[in-house]
């Protein structure tokens, strides 16, 4: 009786050890090979964590939070209008914005000028006469970025519809590559995440 008592009991703490590291190991996105290739043919770098939460203004003024986001795909990316990677990028993140906002991808693009009329007045270059489908946001003490670990701008974080980052490209991109698209679209059909 004891040693069956015993055997019970090591079973039960070897379940919980093994369900703590399972929580505490790194993710992987619905075993979807779409998602490891996309990011590696990108040269992306797996993350595996939380985005941090930030509250940031856009230009008219109004309070946007990551957090309102959540049960989307969002694009997140931290440029500023001096920045010639920045600006070489930005038709194609408009592009696929454009593509798959009406499936569930949000676009988040935060500006680091020091001036909102720089930031401004670039967007309005940029689009004139239309207004981008990204949400713009401006920080211009840069306290987002860097509790993202943000190291050089142009820089995006693809985070998942769970809130977690999955992964960081740093330098100017051509969102429009068919790995980006394959990227987002497995992303977008993700329901759920598995833990490993």
């Amino acid at each position: 009786m004891v040693k069956l008592t015993n055997i019970k009991a090591a079973i039960l703490v070897s379940s919980v050890v093994v369900l703590a590291a399972g929580m505490a190991a790194p993710w992987s996105i619905n075993e979807d090979r779409d998602v490891i290739d996309a990011v590696g043919v990108l040269g992306g770098e797996w993350v595996g964590r939380t985005a941090p939460e930030f509250e940031l203004q856009d230009p008219e003024g109004r309070t946007h939070r990551l957090s309102e986001y959540r049960g989307k795909v969002v694009f997140l990316n931290f440029w500023a209008s001096y920045c010639a990677p920045c600006r070489e990028e930005m038709p194609s993140m408009e592009t696929l914005v454009r593509q798959y906002a009406p499936q569930g991808m949000v676009m988040v693009s935060i500006s680091h000028d020091p001036e909102a009329a720089d930031m401004n007045a670039f967007m309005k270059a940029f689009l004139p006469g239309e207004r981008s489908s990204m949400t713009v946001l401006w920080d211009p003490e840069t306290t987002t970025s860097r509790r993202f670990g943000t190291e050089l701008i142009p820089e995006t974080y693809i985070i998942d519809r769970d809130g977690r980052i999955v992964a960081r490209f740093v330098n100017a991109y051509d969102w429009t590559r068919p790995e980006v698209k394959q990227l987002i679209e497995s992303l977008l059909r993700s329901d759920e995440i598995k833990f490993f």
